[in-house]
């Protein structure tokens, strides 16, 4: 059943990418340096998103479903669409292709952190949650002090 659930994100993560690829050759783009790197940045930015995707759906019950699932949904498409933004303005930077290429990695910084933070976090939520379950039908104090 896992498996399944997984193909229709690969399929859909296929058919994003051919498309970027076919519109970058189908338009006509330029073929300058700054472009190559854009489109680079932008595959990249869409493989991080699919994957991730596909990746979730395997997680274990190590961590808070609801809160990793929303997290790392929400920042990988958020970093894809601030990647899809910078590349869009990507020709503002053809006479300074260190700070594009700075920029590009800065977002794959903030976001990667962002999506480690977001898998710790998780991670400890599950703890508590468990360690309240446990404490459930006992006289032991629960969190709060209730």
């Amino acid at each position: 059943m896992q498996n399944r659930s997984i193909v229709p994100i690969g399929i859909i993560g296929l058919i994003v990418i051919g498309f970027t690829i076919a519109g970058f050759f189908l338009l006509e783009i330029e073929r300058v340096t700054v472009n190559i790197w854009a489109i680079s940045f932008l595959l990249f930015s869409q493989l991080a998103l699919f994957a991730g995707l596909i990746g979730i759906r395997a997680t274990n019950n190590k961590h808070n479903n609801v809160f990793l699932k929303a997290g790392i949904t929400t920042s990988l498409f958020l970093y894809f669409v601030i990647t899809l933004i910078s590349v869009l303005f990507a020709g503002r930077f053809s006479d300074n292709l260190n700070l594009f290429i700075l920029i590009e990695l800065a977002i794959i910084a903030v976001f990667a952190i962002i999506i480690i933070s977001v898998l710790a976090w998780s991670r400890s939520i599950a703890r508590r949650n468990e360690a309240d379950l446990a404490k459930v039908g006992t006289n032991e104090p629960k969190r709060g002090g209730f």
